[in-house]
């Protein structure tokens, strides 16, 4: 009977962390499915031929997001959530040979580049990728750069976002500067704290 309970209890406690999840399909598991933007699936992105070897493999998980050379790319997610505070979770990798704009006017005024113009203005910083999170009641955005580490390794970034606004929509934008490669985004979550 206390494995029975044990074990209950462990399932049950999954499923609670699970829950505390406000994004959906933070896995990729269905793809795309809830991300609109520029992600493509690692099928997308397999080569029509099977002896083609001059692609990238990207694997088989997560979402790719290939950079463009002139311009910023981004996913998007709406969510609404009943808590004023989130742990923004993201897990990736660089795909190999993936280079950001070194340019430094490629990183201003980055509400802009990614089309969304109501934003007031901000900048990145030369060499990474943005994080954003937007409370529309507060008209507030939150945001930050993440600067990969040298090489291809998985890398996990975590940010707490508070002062939140619960029941109204919000939204999580990744955006990517112009380059060369992908950024492969393997788990991206906003839990409760």
């Amino acid at each position: 009977m206390k494995k029975l309970s044990l074990a209950f209890l462990l399932i049950a406690s999954i499923q609670l962390v699970h829950a505390d999840n406000v994004l959906k399909n933070s896995d990729f598991t269905d793809g795309a499915v809830n991300w609109h933007g520029d992600g493509r699936t690692p099928a997308d992105m397999k080569p029509q031929d099977a002896l083609d070897t001059s692609t990238t493999d990207y694997g088989d998980k997560g979402l790719i997001i290939p950079l463009k050379a002139h311009e910023w790319t981004k996913i998007v997610q709406e969510f609404k959530t009943n808590n004023s505070s989130l742990i923004l979770n993201i897990t990736f990798k660089m795909a190999p040979n993936t280079v950001f704009s070194t340019k430094d006017e490629d990183y201003t005024n980055v509400p802009h580049s990614i089309g969304f113009d109501a934003w007031l203005p901000f900048n990145g910083k030369r060499g990474g990728w943005m994080t954003m999170v937007s409370d529309f009641t507060k008209m507030r955005i939150f945001y930050d750069t993440i600067i990969p580490k040298p090489g291809n390794d998985q890398e996990t970034y975590d940010e707490t976002i508070n002062s939140l606004v619960p029941e109204d929509e919000k939204t999580v934008c990744l955006a990517f500067p112009p380059g060369t490669g992908a950024v492969i985004l393997l788990h991206v979550s906003m839990d409760t704290k």
